[in-house]
């Protein structure tokens, strides 16, 4: 086990300290120097980000300075268009008479919009009513002005820029202006300025390779940009920026100001300001990664000197971990050779004046002392193997090893004190397992009875469980008799409520016929009446009525027989009446008792069914008894295995106790007096 450790220890001293120094030492200045790199990157980007910013932002507000002035040229040149005298009635008026000469003053208006759109670069001016429609104009001046553009120009009453840059198919810059007649609007004049005037000043913002300006309104849609086909498809500011909300709602609230977002995983700085006067604002975006190149040069430059100074670092590392690893290779050899047993070559002394030194004389005065512990050590322990245990230490033992002199002295009083008392035990034994053989003998005997017990008491058991098997089945007839007694029982209850029934319904059907005699009795009480009756007419009627008077005469004999009948008819259904209820009390009187000896047979039934109950009770319990007895009986065959292996164990014992009392005869012990 200790060589398998020791060979472990070897494989794992294969990587020596002059690397693992070079490595720690490497890995924890490459990591203060990407701690270092990572902070200052971080800090020169939030740097140059702030710069950027900072920079970007009175870039953006001159940029919307330079587009508001441009704007507010175009505003002058229309305001002169507005005021020009010839705009109005009275240079048309007749000096005489004052009357204004419709065609004299269309010639004025015509001359002034064509100088204007000459001389000022417009697509298109024309002259429009003060409900929008044109009244005259140049080529492409629109019938009808647009409907968001001529409401501001309403309410504003002055100088108006259409929020969009878009005239038919081209670009343009359109204003509005009122043309005032004694104080009161008395038409609008709308022109379109060429867009060279935006294009110019967007065109001449360059930041970056990849920088640039563009306009939105306060709808967010791009008015202004290098790309013109972006401003001719209505793009809209979110397309540019990558979807970054936030930053339009900003731009299109007038707000001044910078923002951060990414464009297609490429970060974008931007910076934006209103153009005073207009819906506009102005919009310079520039990619971060313009100016990254500065910044990543700095960082490489950094990272080019901090290589040069970690070599130069991991020279004199390495430098110092040799003049470290050499002396402590040497003590490790020797260490090693110590493990494997080797106490007699001598240590290499280090002259090096430091702790390496301290620590090679150190091992070489331990090696030599425990040369001498473990040779006295040796001397002891062969004089205790030959069976002299009066032997003591001899050599001079410091320190800590002072505990190995003392344990030794410890080991040998404590085996006198031992074999001492094997001696006396042995003797003790020795009687102990002759009396022990003598009671193995008489419990072998016992566990044999008590087997022979437990035999006769599971066939006594097994007897009676017959028997009560045999009860448990005359039980089960019992029952089963005295369950198809009840049954007939019920039968014939049901049988004899059936025959109530119908004595009732022959009882009430006797009834109906006494009534219906009477019934019979009454209509021959009458005809009798009618005969009679009949017979007085007829024996008015004279020779005439005689046929009529025997009729009648047999009607009256017909009747009293009829009368007759009903009344024998009535005797016999009251005869048959008393019959029927003499029955019905009998029927009664039956089928009470036939309720008698069903609730006996009921009681039978619970008792026969309480001894079926009390003899299943008896054979669960005597089977539960023929397992414990069964236990029982396991145990007493162990018992007697017991018995019969102790009485041969305690044989062995005695035999044993002798060879042990021979034995500790040979040792040589301290007396008491001599300890």
């Amino acid at each position: 086990m200790f060589g398998k450790e020791k060979d472990d220890y070897s494989r794992k001293m294969k990587k020596s300290l002059n690397g693992r120094i070079l490595r720690n030492t490497t890995f924890n200045i490459l990591m203060l120097v990407v701690v270092c790199c990572a902070i200052m990157g971080a800090a020169m980007q939030s740097l140059a980000n702030n710069i950027l910013l900072d920079s970007l932002q009175p870039m953006a507000r001159q940029s919307a300075k330079t587009v508001e002035a441009n704007i507010h040229m175009l505003a002058d040149r229309m305001m002169a268009i507005a005021a020009d005298s010839r705009m109005s009635a009275e240079a048309a008026a007749d000096p005489e008479t004052g009357t204004v000469n419709a065609g004299t003053l269309r010639a004025n208006r015509n001359a002034i919009l064509t100088e204007a759109a000459e001389t000022y670069e417009l697509y298109t001016i024309g002259l429009y009513g003060l409900d929008g429609r044109l009244i005259q104009g140049t080529a492409d001046a629109p019938g009808q002005l647009d409907g968001e553009f001529f409401a501001l120009l309403r309410e504003t009453d002055n100088l108006t820029t259409d929020a969009s840059t878009k005239f038919q198919d081209r670009l343009g810059i359109t204003m509005g202006m009122p043309v005032k007649e004694n104080g009161e609007t008395a038409l609008y004049v709308m022109g379109v300025y060429k867009y060279d005037t935006l294009n110019d000043v967007i065109g001449s913002i360059n930041l970056g390779r990849h920088g640039m300006a563009y306009i939105v309104n306060q709808a967010g849609t791009v008015i202004g940009h290098p790309d013109q086909s972006l401003v001719l498809s209505g793009s809209a500011m979110v397309d540019i920026n990558g979807g970054d909300q936030g930053t339009v709602d900003r731009v299109t609230s007038d707000e001044t100001g910078a923002a951060e977002f990414s464009v297609d995983g490429q970060t974008m700085l931007a910076a934006f300001s209103p153009v005073r006067g207009t819906q506009w604002s102005l919009v310079i975006q520039v990619p971060k990664e313009d100016y990254g190149s500065y910044i990543n040069g700095a960082m490489l430059a950094v990272l080019a000197a901090t290589a040069v100074v970690l070599l130069f670092c991991m020279l004199l590392v390495l430098r110092l971990a040799r003049s470290i690893s050499r002396p402590v290779k040497s003590v490790t050899d020797r260490m090693l050779a110590l493990s494997d047993g080797d106490l007699h070559t001598e240590v290499v002394r280090v002259r090096s004046g430091d702790e390496l030194e301290l620590l090679t004389g150190t091992l070489n005065a331990t090696v030599e002392s425990v040369n001498h512990y473990i040779s006295d050590i040796e001397h002891v322990l062969t004089q205790v193997a030959e069976g002299n245990l009066r032997a003591v230490p001899q050599v001079e033992y410091k320190g800590d090893f002072a505990l190995i002199r003392e344990s030794l002295r410890m080991i040998l009083q404590s085996m006198n004190e031992t074999i001492t008392g094997f001696k006396a035990a042995a003797g003790r034994l020795a009687e102990m397992s002759e009396e022990l053989n003598g009671q193995s003998g008489e419990l072998h005997q016992a566990s044999m009875e008590q087997t022979q017990s437990t035999e006769e008491l599971v066939d006594e058991v097994s007897h009676v469980r017959e028997r009560l098997a045999s009860v448990a089945e005359s039980s089960g007839r019992t029952r089963e008799k005295t369950e198809e007694i009840a049954r007939c029982i019920q039968d014939a209850n049901t049988r004899m409520n059936a025959l109530s029934e119908a004595m009732n319904v022959i009882s009430d059907n006797a009834q109906k016929i006494t009534q219906i005699a009477k019934a019979i009795e009454d209509i021959a009480f009458q005809t009798g009446i009618l005969a009679i009756n009949a017979s007085v007419e007829a024996a008015r009627a004279g020779t005439a009525g005689k046929g009529f008077a025997v009729v009648a005469d047999e009607v009256r004999q017909l009747a009293a027989r009829s009368s007759e009948a009903a009344q024998s008819a009535a005797d016999m259904v009251n005869d048959t009446r008393a019959v029927i209820q003499n029955g019905v009390k009998l029927t009664d009187s039956a089928v009470g008792s036939l309720r008698d000896i069903s609730a006996v047979s009921d009681q039978i039934s619970g008792i026969t069914d309480q001894l079926v109950t009390a003899v299943q009770s008896q054979e669960s319990a005597i089977v539960m008894m023929e397992e414990r007895i069964e236990t029982i009986s396991v145990i007493a065959e162990k018992n007697l295995q017991s018995a019969g292996g102790t009485e041969q164990s305690s044989g062995l014992l005695a035999k044993e106790a002798e060879a042990l009392r021979l034995r500790v005869k040979k040792f040589v012990v301290k007396e008491d007096g001599g300890r």
